[in-house]
């Protein structure tokens, strides 16, 4: 019987539909309707949709939508200091992944509502042709978007982002929290949990982020370029990652804002679980905006530089910018896993177009509430009709009811409209008038169309909305909210190694938090470094450990885009494009250049693959990543080299605490680096030419670093430190 229970005292099926619709939905939406208040998300200015006027006491529902979007926003703010402080706050990565698929699954589900000519959704499987003619089909409409902008601003139209030198500084300020942390959502990709048949796509999507941070010239530093922007305007804002940042009485009360700048943190943090929706996201990304052209043109009309916008302009081009690149690392993604079967095929795609549909939704001011207002606002158009149409139908939603739910002696007429979100909900799950997330098996769909009972009384977009917000029903056979966003995308699968029995510590996966050693700082502030290191025992096994892991010291140094606006960290920048493989930097950007003309710059991981090439009678077969090198800190036959390697992640994923000491042991190992470089056995020529490059640029960038902790010996003693504790666990293993 479902939910609609005979008998039903002569009134035949789609009898019970009308009178479903026009006895009940019309009444409680009107009602919904005219309680709805002028703060809600698309109404401006205190107007109502279209400029309706509805009768009621509106203070009530106003009340309770003002106190969900600060509970929204709050939570957000709150999470955004806590990811930015991830060390200090480890016990919320679980709410942290949580956040991530709500976001993820509410994106897919916006863009249901968009059409599909221009709707990513529309490529079905994919197909490197139909995703570059859908990049450059969106970028043809932006450009005419910003063409008629200007003709209407040639004929005298006022600027559209701000009417006035006020408003453009509080545009500016509300921006902040997005701006200050430009590039997070690749913060993490290529560290040294990155599968290793992933690293070719890493590299590309993570120099993207090395540029947004002027690949360590600080001026470079897009973060700063626009702190710089608020401080000529007058704006003085806390740093970024700080608590103060959040407070409300800096005025920055813009949900939206709050929810994309989150959107970005989160989608970084657990880059192995979720690299294709950070590939996806930074497609969307890095495309061009229609708000950028219209700040660079208008910002210039209130005195106000408009560099900061312009760069973004220039530097995400879709010839040889970050778009052509984000463009280029799907495609390169998308064939390592169908040649390598890591994910299955059509899953990875779905979740780079969830990745997208992420970023659309997160830069978008509607949400899915906007659509699903729509849906009442012409649902109140007809209610007219409705009021003079009686029904005793006994048909039942759910355990009510019709004329239960709408009868004002149960509570639907008290002021308290908890009940309809309730009464949704049942009729989401009232088959088969509407089967969730399948709108052809659903019998309202069939009577709404052509020969059903109701064919004509909604137009043909009313009728398309009501189809959408069915098929964007989530499914309920899980039982488990946390699983719809998976159920959407075919189900998760990480790139990490599949481990038996499985694994999720420190050399397999990011961000893991566990006890880590404690250290002490040196009794002496003066760095002298010690003779170049004797090997005298050679354990192969034991050099690849520690050879792996020690180019994970600086990773996490840069994790944090609004923290890498001081001098020390852009040197750690340097430090790491040299590790990394990139070329040195120069007074240009390289964007494709790295791509299309690449040289033999190899990094520290490949370098490490190519001794296991040459030395696997000893070592056995090359690793697939980290953890194939590295046994679980659980191992109780871990060798002392695995266990010092363990120490050595744990320090890293501590970057504010372990700063300089990290540093110092940086500079320990650039002298095992030295010894493995003048060794005619570990490697070929080409390789060992390029690790003594690179090395020189490390010593170059510990200078600087050096330099800058000049006057604080408090600091240089801890550099002390962590060069004493690297050396001498060196020397014990090797010498």
């Amino acid at each position: 019987m479902g939910y609609f229970q005979t008998p039903l005292l002569g009134f035949g099926g789609a009898s019970i539909l009308a009178c479903l619709f026009f006895c009940i939905l019309f009444p409680i939406f009107l009602n919904r309707w005219r309680q709805l208040s002028s703060s809600t998300k698309s109404g401006s200015n205190g107007s109502s949709h279209n400029g309706y006027a509805f009768l009621g006491d509106e203070k009530p529902r106003s009340q309770r939508l003002e106190a969900k979007r600060r509970q929204r926003m709050d939570s957000f703010k709150d999470m955004y200091h806590k990811l930015q402080n991830l060390e200090d706050f480890p016990d919320i990565l679980p709410e942290a992944r949580q956040m991530l698929e709500s976001l993820l699954e509410k994106g897919l589900r916006m863009a249901r509502y968009k059409p599909l000519s221009t709707n990513i959704l529309d490529i079905k499987e994919f197909d490197a042709v139909k995703l570059q003619k859908f990049m450059l089909d969106r970028q043809t409409v932006v450009g005419h978007e910003f063409e008629a902008y200007v003709r209407r601003r040639e004929e005298g139209g006022p600027p559209e982002l701000f009417q006035s030198l006020e408003e453009a500084c509080k545009f500016l300020q509300n921006s902040a929290p997005w701006n200050y942390t430009d590039g997070a959502w690749l913060a993490r990709v290529h560290q040294i949990t990155t599968p290793f048949s992933l690293r070719s796509v890493t590299k590309d999507a993570w120099q993207i982020f090395s540029e947004e941070l002027g690949d360590g010239d600080l001026e470079k530093n897009h973060i700063w370029l626009y702190r710089d922007l608020l401080q000529s305007v007058g704006v003085n804002l806390p740093d970024g990652h700080t608590k103060d940042f959040i407070h409300p009485r800096h005025g920055m009360e813009d949900e939206a804002i709050w929810r994309y700048a989150i959107g970005q943190l989160l989608v970084s943090t657990f880059p192995n679980d979720f690299l294709p929706e950070i590939l996806g996201f930074n497609l969307h990304y890095e495309q061009p905006a229609i708000g950028v052209l219209k700040a660079n043109k208008e910002l210039p009309e209130f005195g106000i530089s408009p560099y900061y916008y312009a760069l973004h302009i220039s530097i995400d081009n879709a010839d040889s910018g970050h778009c052509a690149m984000a463009l280029g690392n799907i495609v390169h993604f998308m064939e390592i896993v169908r040649e390598t079967g890591m994910m299955d095929s059509k899953s990875a795609w779905k979740r780079v177009q969830a990745g997208y549909c992420l970023g659309q939704s997160l830069d978008e001011k509607e949400t899915v509430d906007d659509y699903e207002d729509r849906l009442v606002e012409f649902l109140h158009r007809k209610a007219s009709i409705a009021q003079k149409i009686h029904c005793t139908s006994r048909a039942r939603i759910g355990k009510k009811s019709l004329s239960s739910w709408f009868d004002p002696d149960e509570g639907c007429d008290t002021g308290d409209d908890s009940w309809k979100d309730e009464f949704l909900v049942a009729l989401a799950d009232s088959k088969p008038w509407v089967h969730r997330g399948d709108s052809g098996k659903s019998a309202l769909m069939r009577e709404l169309s052509w020969k059903g009972r109701m064919f004509g009384a909604f137009t043909h977009d009313e009728v398309e909305l009501m189809r959408t917000w069915i098929d964007t029903l989530p499914s309920k056979d899980s039982g488990r909210q946390e699983l719809a966003y998976w159920d959407l995308v075919g189900g998760f699968t990480s790139v990490e190694k599949a481990f038996h029995p499985p694994r999720r510590d420190v050399a397999v996966t990011h961000p893991v938090f566990s006890v880590t050693a404690e250290w002490t700082p040196s009794l002496r502030s003066k760095f002298v470094p010690q003779p170049p290191s004797q090997i005298s025992r050679l354990e192969m096994d034991d050099l690849m450990v520690l050879w792996f892991v020690h180019s994970a010291l600086l990773e996490n140094t840069i994790s944090s885009p609004h923290q890498t606006m001081n001098p020390l960290v852009s040197h750690c920048l340097q430090i790491l494009r040299a590790e990394k493989g990139y070329k040195p930097e120069g007074t240009g950007i390289a964007c494709m250049d790295e791509q299309l003309r690449p040289s033999h710059s190899p990094d520290l991981v490949s370098i490490g693959l190519d001794i296991f090439r040459r030395h696997s009678s000893t070592l056995g077969e090359a690793p697939t990543c980290l953890g194939d090198v590295l046994g679980s800190p659980h191992d109780d036959d871990l060798g002392d080299a695995a266990r010092f390697a363990h120490k050595l992640l744990g320090w890293a994923q501590r970057p504010a605490k372990n700063m300089v000491f990290l540093l110092g042991l940086a500079r320990a190992f650039v002298d095992l680096e030295v010894w493995v470089a003048g060794s005619d056995t570990l490697l070929g020529g080409r390789e060992r030419e390029a690790l003594r490059l690179m090395i020189e640029r490390k010593l170059v960038g510990l200078e600087k670093c050096l330099d800058e902790l000049k006057e604080d010996e408090d600091r240089r003693r801890e550099f002390v430190a962590g060069y004493e504790i690297g050396r001498a666990e060196i020397e014990k293993l090797f010498g």
